[in-house]
């Protein structure tokens, strides 16, 4: 059973269809005990779990989808395998942002290998709201860096600083791209690379690791009671 918020549950109906019948799902007042809203199919099959349709579903369907929804940002698959979420993670990665003070609609939160993983926005965003000056400062790894992490011809490395100026504390974070990442296939499209998104932009992507990690550092995150 999928329950929540009214607003978040109606977005979310907006794209979504039932697991059974594949009929268009709607949220319903759920009475006695519970006295809470859940998402239900409009057969009337409240244990029904629905599931996020594709592009290509959305179109055969018939379903029309705001082109600039909220909804949207949310991710619809997850990062390490690339399989399509079901509903009810979807809504379990909501719940887990907002247990951290996070926002999932903001693309803060992720699944990866059916695992949640604070994105780099999200850290950014934790570290902006808790109104601390920090410096946050990013450079390509030095020659003896490289060597010391033995890095080969072709991997990318970068080194962030993060340094609050009241204390002088410093947090490092270290990111890394290796060769081998950036030209891996994937398993079951051999004639295409495994990591498209790193393979094209590298040294982006090695920066916002670095980045990531002297945040995570700096910045470590705690569940808080969602009210």
């Amino acid at each position: 059973m999928i329950k929540g918020d009214y607003d978040k549950l109606i977005k979310i109906a907006e794209i979504n269809v039932c697991a059974k019948c594949k009929g268009r799902v709607e949220v319903a007042w759920l009475g006695g005990e519970e006295k809470t809203y859940v998402l239900r199919c409009q057969c009337g099959d409240t244990a029904a779990v629905s599931r996020v349709m594709s592009p290509t579903e959305e179109h055969k369907a018939g379903l029309l989808v705001p082109e600039r929804s909220v909804i949207n940002l949310l991710p619809d698959k997850d990062l390490g395998d690339n399989s399509l979420l079901p509903l009810d993670r979807i809504q379990a990665l909501i719940e887990f942002a907002e247990e951290l003070g996070l926002d999932a609609y903001r693309g803060h939160v992720v699944l990866m290998y059916g695992q949640p993983y604070v994105g780099l926005d999200g850290y950014l965003y934790h570290a902006n709201r808790s109104r601390r000056p920090y410096r946050l400062e990013s450079r390509p790894l030095t020659e003896d860096e490289r060597a010391a992490m033995q890095l080969k011809k072709g991997d990318h490395g970068w080194k962030s600083d993060i340094t609050f100026p009241d204390t002088n504390q410093l947090f490092t974070g270290i990111g890394i791209v290796t060769r081998g990442e950036m030209t891996e296939t994937s398993k079951k499209k051999p004639d295409q690379l495994r990591y498209p998104v790193v393979a094209a932009k590298p040294q982006i992507m090695a920066q916002k690791r670095a980045d990531w990690q002297a945040l995570r550092r700096a910045f470590p995150l705690e569940r808080q009671e969602v009210k």
